[in-house]
């Protein structure tokens, strides 16, 4: 072993550790939802007749509305059992009742008033929320179980089942809140009845008092949160960001962000019996940014940073391993040799981490639809001679603002030019394609430059395929202009295929921050999405900077791409999210520079390449995914690599290895290998994983000495 290796390798102690989960089932809903983001066999219901929204529901069960026109003259609707109303691009609505007992329902696109949960006495399960923006969730005595929250922008929540009902096994995915406060709200009751719910991605932007409130939960997890300052305007009750009161277990992977306003600090405030915080990035303020309260038994955190800590009860255990970068193990702040650990810290932390990973349990393995193929495998013939719709089109998006295609094959020979707030609509991403009469052109690009200042946009696209072009979707400075801040923009059921250099090319603008990209597929392009900020820049904030920051891209196919994901950043990206998101057969699939808190959770990643599937320069998280490599000596990591609850397959022939023997601030907690094999590190951490033990680990540096036990 080399003298400059610290690699820390921890071995389970049990052999209970590792029972098979069981898998909660796919939503219907979910499944409904991943058609199209909005049917055309829907009921079409024009804005001049909101007045019938309701009548119009109980008739048709599934309606349509006219993308971003106002409906709000309806009187307040109620959305019932196998009900579903879509809308596009934040269609306006009046308030949106969702009666007791419901399932099955979907609600799409649109900004309602306030959604609000009746009932106390039936279960309301199945439902699925998506794409609901300047709103508000509202649930008292309510009985809420299994439900799907996805693209809740500038929405808060509010659920009250202190004296009535419960709140389990919900999955709240992106959810942002700015300004409002609180931004989340949940009490239950005394008996804690409330768990298994979890949150990927939350984004709490400012809020002007407190930022997430919980109490009286059997345990709640967080995938993924930033904050960047609160209690904007002294308005909070609680000290802290996050304030977590009479709970049984909290896990947070992945917190970011700072109080970067009143520089107070205190970004966890927590009354929890145990807790597990990991891949923490919180920058330093004034204040401890942990406050621990009396209820607190035991804090384990790995791979964060040291942001003060106070805790009011003596008897708390605070177990600190990689605290700051530094391959150590601390115990209340005393720094302890791993092979002198007491059986009792030990106990401590195989069963933190095995409460932790009880969290995802209920979490399904994603589904993925097959890749839209509208034009066929003979798009190219004769391109020259095929009639040319790129004026027409152009037509109706200057006439109307969203041009609506029906379904067919377009072809264009020039960019289709897309202003502010601008967009197109197809009938359906296997039914409607844009082909583009040339590699050498782009298929869309913005049209409104600026150049002057930092100016916020946004576009539309939905339903449809994009082919054969240089790039499918270009943000370059040329037409948006240096300046350009692409915020919440609507991206879903877009396929982009055989591009000759990328499906979304995001070249020396401002930025793109905040957005949620649903259903988009990446289909042989040279690179899916390519980041490249202006060579000028050197620091500071200005146009051309050409910052990805905190864009969730949902249910979205990377497949056959020479580089997947190639973010080649200055000023650094910040919490960015692939969630059920599929990595099939690209050359190369993640190539980050300077991306901070970027995860990955509930994915999917098959590769046949000899390249690995991750290179980065900052630690990289992966949540809950699945990995399989069919080439023989693949090595899938080279460093800079968290995976968390991760599953490999490592069946194949010779692909024992999943990470390079000088990999450095490597992390794999709570994985499994279908094959357990020796994985060495240079610096990084394998704790209550099945890997089997280091070769070349000395037994001064071992966190466990004992052999894992196998779960098969």
């Amino acid at each position: 072993m080399h003298k400059h290796k610290t690699a820390f390798w921890g071995l389970a102690l049990v052999t209970c550790l590792f029972n098979k989960p069981v898998f909660a089932q796919p939503l219907l809903c979910e499944d409904q939802l991943a058609q199209a983001a909005v049917p055309q066999s829907a009921f079409y219901l024009p804005e001049n007749q909101a007045s019938q929204l309701q009548k119009a529901l109980n008739t048709h069960n599934i309606v349509r509305l006219k993308a971003g026109e106002d409906y709000t003259r309806s009187f307040n609707i109620k959305l019932g059992s196998n009900q579903a109303l879509y809308g596009l691009a934040g269609t306006k609505l009046p308030q949106v009742i969702i009666p007791e007992g419901t399932s099955n329902a979907i609600l799409s696109d649109v900004s309602p008033k306030k959604i609000s949960f009746e009932g106390s006495t039936k279960l309301s399960q199945g439902n699925c929320f998506n794409r609901i923006s300047n709103s508000k969730i509202e649930a008292k005595n309510a009985l809420l179980e299994n439900n799907l929250f996805t693209d809740l922008s500038n929405v808060t929540i509010d659920v009250d089942t202190s004296q009535k009902g419960y709140l389990k096994n919900n999955r709240f995915i992106r959810t942002m809140v700015h300004a409002a406060y609180p931004a989340i709200k949940i009490i239950g009751d005394s008996t804690k009845q409330s768990q298994g719910n979890l949150f990927i991605w939350t984004n709490i932007l400012t809020p002007h008092g407190d930022g997430i409130i919980i109490k009286n939960q059997q345990d709640v997890g967080f995938i993924g949160i930033d904050s960047e300052s609160w209690n904007w305007s002294r308005k909070a009750d609680y000290p802290g960001m996050m304030n977590v009161m009479n709970t049984d277990f909290l896990s947070v992977f992945m917190s970011n962000g700072g109080d970067n306003y009143n520089k107070t600090g205190q970004y966890f405030n927590l009354d929890v019996k145990n807790i597990v915080l990991q891949g923490m990035r919180i920058g330093t303020t004034q204040k401890p940014g942990i406050i621990l309260r009396d209820g607190v038994e035991k804090l384990l955190t790995i791979d964060t940073q040291n942001i003060g800590l106070t805790k009011f009860n003596g008897s708390t255990q605070v177990i600190d391993i990689f605290n700051d970068s530094n391959p150590s193990i601390a115990e209340n702040n005393q720094t302890l040799q791993p092979e002198k650990l007491s059986n009792t810290t030990k106990s401590a932390i195989t069963n933190l981490l095995q409460s932790e990973k009880s969290i995802y349990n209920f979490w399904e393995k994603p589904v993925f639809n097959q890749i839209p193929d509208p034009a066929g495998s003979k798009w190219q013939t004769n391109l020259s001679k095929k009639p040319d719709s790129s004026e027409a089109i152009q037509a109706l998006i200057d006439q109307n603002g969203i041009a609506e295609l029906d379904a067919g094959t377009y072809y264009i020979s020039k960019p289709l030019l897309l202003k502010a707030g601008q967009g197109i609509i197809g009938a359906g991403a296997d039914k409607t394609a844009i082909i583009a009469k040339s590699p050498t052109i782009d298929l869309i690009a913005g049209a409104t430059h600026f150049n002057d200042k930092t100016v916020v946009t946004s576009f539309v696209l939905a339903d449809l395929t994009l082919q054969g072009g240089l790039n499918g979707i270009n943000h370059s400075a040329a037409g948006s202009g240096q300046g350009a801040d692409y915020n919440r923009i609507t991206l879903s059921h877009i396929t982009i295929r055989d591009m000759a250099n990328a499906g979304i090319l995001i070249d020396n603008i401002y930025a793109w921050d905040n957005n949620f990209i649903d259903h988009a597929v990446f289909y042989r392009c040279k690179t899916g999405i390519k980041q490249r900020p202006d060579p000028a820049y050197v620091g500071g904030d200005q146009i051309g900077i050409t910052f990805l920051d905190k864009n969730v891209f949902y249910q979205n196919q990377f497949i056959e791409n020479d580089i997947a994901i190639d973010w080649q950043a200055k000023r650094g990206n910040n919490l960015n999210a692939f969630i059920n998101c599929l990595f099939k057969n690209n050359g190369l699939a993640i190539n980050l520079t300077n991306s901070d808190s970027t995860f990955f959770a509930n994915s999917v990643f098959e590769t046949v390449s000899e390249q690995p599937l991750l290179r980065a320069n900052r630690v990289t998280g992966f949540v809950s995914s699945y990995f399989v490599s069919k080439q023989p000596g693949n090595v899938m990591f080279d460093s800079n690599v968290f995976c968390h609850h991760c599953n490999f397959d490592n069946s194949a022939a010779a692909s024992g290895l999943i990470v390079t023997p000088t990999s450095k601030n490597s992390y794999f907690i709570n994985s499994t290998l279908t094959q357990p094999t020796t994985q060495n590190l240079d610096t990084g951490l394998i704790i209550n994983s099945n890997f089997s033990e280091s070769l070349d680990k000395p037994a001064t540096n071992s966190l466990f000495s004992n052999q894992i036990a196998h779960p098969f």
